[in-house]
């Protein structure tokens, strides 16, 4: 008997085959002789005809159901970061069903001299070779292709890649692109057809220059936010451009016809033709103008090198200059989810793609990341990683020269919030080591820091600020602080014992998350007459303990203090760890609920989700609402929620001390 039940059951866990219609038409064959048996097995132990034709019915149904997941669309989502290419395949039902990928050190460091998949000059210019990428989708498909993967099922492609790189592209490029010989790898097909094969990475910091010229041009660091949606970054496209016409390259400016960002070079290369700049990741530039949806003739001006007041040229050829870069950008493609076209011959011929397979805009790493899971308006996703990055869901365009703010790429009228920090893990991970060290215990162990974590309760009034690395939010040298808030006066403390300093850390690093988020959370303009009588009260007696609350130079307004999110997720590898997300959670105060994200491969999922959705609307000819499609397809049985006690009124002073010890150790 149980040989019997063994053999059903081997009969009956299918993969999802990647071999053809033939081995799905061999699996219902195989379907129907298992129906047989588990009927006639059925039948004699219950004794009744009834139990056979039922459990016939019911094994013929779920072969059935085994045969058409065999048979229907599948979709790709790509992944380009700075060490690895990875690729996701789903099901029309959203399920991953298989995940590939190539790290770049391991297969191409001796042949392009990459260390963690970039190239450092020295100068603090560090870059990334575009022929390998080209290579390492070669290698992906070819992984692919050997085990008999599907290709001509898949329906939709899509993906995303590192924010703010940029590939330029020489003047035959085009024609290469729509002729590629099938006979050489997608490398062959395209040497030469790059006026740069280094391609600058987000890690870049070369263009100090380049920051104060846009900076002074757009009249500060927040004009220039209000304007892109962030103020001038080392490493965004912008100020890579006028390096390279302006020092650098200017003769590979010159000869330069079509300047790409990574997801529009992988929409390109799929395509077999020049694609535009998807619209979200266009926001990552320096260059488009957020609210107004365009590129600013003025930035693109002093990206071109062109600008009258400070590359001392006439208005003539400024307006000339910046036409030209417009042409090099190319369109910029709206939110939305039309298809740019259909894949290219090439990949049809050599791997069995299908030609009608269609092509969706690729957009950037971290706005992917955000369409992995149906967040709504005011839901936070908090990666924690080495750095922290908090990335928000918002209706309220409101920029600050602290956060980066992005159309959303698949919601219209919505934005991606982005606040990025420096120290993070590595900073509670030096707490974590001088706990164990006082106490004899294993120095990567995090046992008595979580055990310390979790007793504590409430505010206790201690706050220190942690910066082993020069901060990022708010701009500031490595430094440490501690203080403690007496008869409502802030003390600044030497030292206290590192017991102290477990909980002190985690809470200054999550309130100021919490701070920074109220802008995106709430509209400045609530006054405390128009909160609800508990938080007005609230309101005020922070305001009678620490007057005006000032963070990075702003008012914080009743609304901005009040505000609070909807959802939070925790993701990266501290998010393990729950006594960590547990204390965060309960000092950020979501209104609905607390989550763990368990998915490695974000990214490239939200890729295939997008390509999933957008192939959808097509069918339908009608924009469906993204989050909907999400939950109607996908249960998210990654995500598991935590329990958590809310404190979020308890921290309260904590928000008040964390704005004055920010103002003086900026001030120092």
């Amino acid at each position: 008997m149980d040989s019997l039940v063994a053999s059903i059951n081997n009969l009956l866990e299918f993969p999802i085959d990647f071999e053809g219609q033939s081995k799905a038409n061999n699996l219902l064959v195989r379907g129907l002789v298992v129906s047989v048996v588990v009927s006639l097995l059925a039948a004699v132990l219950a004794n009744s005809i009834f139990a056979l034709v039922y459990v016939f019915a019911a094994t013929v149904f779920a072969t059935a159901a085994i045969v058409l997941s065999t048979t229907s669309n599948l979709f790709l989502g790509l992944d380009l970061s700075t060490q690895q290419l990875k690729v996701t395949a789903t099901t029309a039902a959203l399920q991953a069903v298989l995940t590939y990928h190539v790290e770049f050190d391991k297969q191409y460091k001796n042949a392009y001299g990459v260390t963690k998949g970039v190239i450092a000059s020295g100068d603090g210019a560090i870059s990334s070779p575009v022929p390998m990428w080209l290579d390492a989708l070669d290698h992906v498909f070819s992984q692919m292709k050997a085990t008999g993967f599907p290709f001509d099922r898949v329906a939709g492609v899509s993906g995303s890649g590192m924010q703010h790189g940029s590939v330029f592209w020489s003047a035959d490029a085009a024609y290469a692109l729509a002729n590629m010989d099938l006979a050489v790898s997608l490398r062959e097909a395209l040497n030469g057809k790059f006026t740069s094969e280094l391609s600058p990475n987000w890690q870049d910091h070369s263009t100090a220059q380049e920051r104060h010229a846009f900076e002074t041009v757009a009249g500060g660091a927040d004009a220039l936010a209000e304007k892109t949606g962030s103020r001038a970054h080392f490493r965004f496209t912008g100020l890579q451009i006028r390096k390279l016409a302006m020092r650098s390259g200017p003769d590979v400016y010159r000869r330069t016809t079509r300047i790409s960002l990574v997801s529009s070079f992988l929409t390109s290369v799929f395509l077999g033709q020049m694609a535009g700049i998807e619209e979200a990741d266009a926001c990552g530039m320096n260059l488009y103008n957020i609210a107004a949806r365009a590129f600013d003739d003025e930035l693109l001006a002093v990206a071109a090198g062109v600008h009258a007041s400070l590359d001392s040229v006439t208005a003539a050829e400024q307006q000339a200059g910046v036409q030209e870069l417009k042409r090099k950008l190319g369109p910029v493609i709206p939110v939305g989810y039309a298809a740019m076209g259909t894949i290219s011959g090439y990949f049809c011929t050599k791997y069995g793609f299908a030609p009608q397979t269609k092509i969706y805009s690729f957009t950037g790493d971290n706005l992917a990341t955000i369409i992995s899971l149906p967040l709504e308006k005011n839901d936070v996703l908090v990666s924690l990683g080495t750095s922290t990055t908090v990335l928000l869901v918002t209706e309220l365009c409101v920029t600050s020269s602290q956060y980066h703010l992005f159309r959303h790429p698949t919601m219209a009228s919505v934005f991606m919030g982005m606040i990025c920090y420096c120290n993070g893990s590595l900073a509670r991970e030096q707490v974590r080591d001088q706990l164990n060290n006082k106490h004899g215990a294993e120095h990567d162990s995090w046992e008595r820091f979580n055990a310390i974590l979790d007793a504590s309760q409430t505010f206790n009034n201690e706050l220190g600020i942690y910066f082993p690395l020069g901060e990022i939010v708010p701009t500031a040298p490595a430094q440490y602080s501690r203080a403690r808030l007496v008869d409502g006066k802030v003390d600044t403390v030497d030292s206290w014992p590192v017991e102290e300093d477990v909980t002190s850390i985690v809470e200054s690093q999550t309130i100021s998350c919490r701070v920074r988020a109220g802008p995106l959370l709430c509209s400045s303009s609530i006054s405390a007459d128009e909160l609800e009588p508990q938080l007005a009260t609230l309101y005020r007696d922070l305001h009678a303990c620490f007057g005006n609350i000032y963070t990075d130079g702003k008012r914080q307004t009743a609304g901005l203090l009040m505000a609070r999110p909807r959802n939070v997720s925790f993701v990266g590898g501290a998010s393990r760890n729950t006594s960590i997300t547990r204390k965060m959670g309960s000092i950020l105060g979501a209104t609905n609920g607390n989550y763990q994200v368990e998915n490695p491969n974000a990214c490239a999922l939200g890729g295939a989700y997008k390509a999933s959705w957008s192939h959808h609307c097509e069918e339908r000819g009608a924009w469906v609402d993204f989050n909907e499609y999400l939950r109607k397809h996908s249960a998210f049985d990654n995500l598991k929620k935590l329990d958590v006690v809310d404190r979020w009124i308890d921290y309260l002073p904590a928000v008040g001390m964390l704005a004055h010890m920010e103002r003086v150790l900026t001030q120092n």
